[in-house]
């Protein structure tokens, strides 16, 4: 049995949600190193693509998420960059999305969290199919919000 996710449209089989595999996704990234790396880059794309993000933290992530893949950021780079950015004694703004905040515009898209757990089969790929996810939501993010 199919079924589609109402928030990011990806095609989920039996009983799998988005919601299940990015907590999977989550477990492994944090027992092995080799799936960690490209923590950052999973946890921002599956926020983004579902919704989480208030307005303003959309903006943010998306401007970090081009800095990180077009700059080769290190991770240590990033977390600097990222506690500036969202430290709660200079922010004005909140990272999730209110309950009552109107929806964002709906992105039909391309890929989602589910193409990558349908397709990995080690870390290796593991990381290049994050990567690739993460360069086609900014992508698709961009269009939305340039």
């Amino acid at each position: 049995m199919t079924s589609i996710c109402p928030e990011c449209g990806a095609r989920l089989s039996g009983d799998e949600t988005c919601q299940t595999i990015f907590e999977m996704f989550l477990s492994r990234e944090y027992v092995d190193p080799a799936y960690g790396a490209v923590h950052f880059l999973t946890v921002a794309c599956f926020m983004l693509q579902h919704g989480r993000y208030s307005d303003q933290a959309v903006a943010w992530m998306r401007d970090l998420l081009r800095d990180y893949l077009d700059q080769d950021l290190t991770p240590a780079q990033l977390r600097h960059r990222a506690s500036q950015g969202t430290s709660s004694q200079s922010r004005q703004w909140k990272v999730l999305r209110a309950g009552d905040a109107p929806p964002l515009p709906k992105v039909a898209w391309s890929m989602t969290i589910a193409d990558v757990a349908h397709q990995y089969t080690d870390a290796d790929s593991y990381r290049v199919l994050i990567t690739q996810w993460a360069r086609v939501t900014l992508r698709e993010i961009s269009a939305l919000q340039p």
